[in-house]
């Protein structure tokens, strides 16, 4: 017997892991810099500061991306990993549409045929 048979008392949650700090820093870290770029007008976003805008994780930004629901470029050479860049004007297209349409925008028939018009993004993202 452990002792904790029968015992009426309430578990207390415990606070949060020192993976769940770290991750919360690194989100509000690449917002702030996804931020700091958009307000420069950088013409991309890394797939973590694209998550940020987005409000969704950048593991489910990197399934969009590899899947070719939502545009990026690979850099990379030969067999080589590389990394994923983000256009601004594809996110910004995309926030805008949702905002525009005052619904639910469906990356999956919205991104992949967003027309990344070559004029000047809204926003100054571009």
């Amino acid at each position: 017997m452990t002792g904790l048979e029968g015992s009426s008392k309430a578990r207390v949650p415990a606070g949060p892991s020192a993976h769940d700090r770290l991750r919360s820093a690194a989100r509000a870290a690449a917002l702030r810099s996804a931020l700091r770029k958009r307000a420069e007008g950088v013409p991309s976003y890394t797939i973590p500061e694209a998550a940020a805008l987005c409000s969704v994780s950048p593991e489910h930004l990197y399934r969009l991306v590899r899947s070719g629901m939502f545009p990026a470029l690979r850099l990379a050479r030969g067999g080589e990993k590389g990394r994923y860049v983000i256009p601004a004007r594809a996110v910004e297209q995309l926030l805008n549409e949702a905002t525009d349409a005052n619904a639910c925008v469906d990356v999956a028939t919205s991104a992949t045929m967003l027309p990344l018009d070559h004029g000047d993004a809204a926003g100054g993202a571009a």
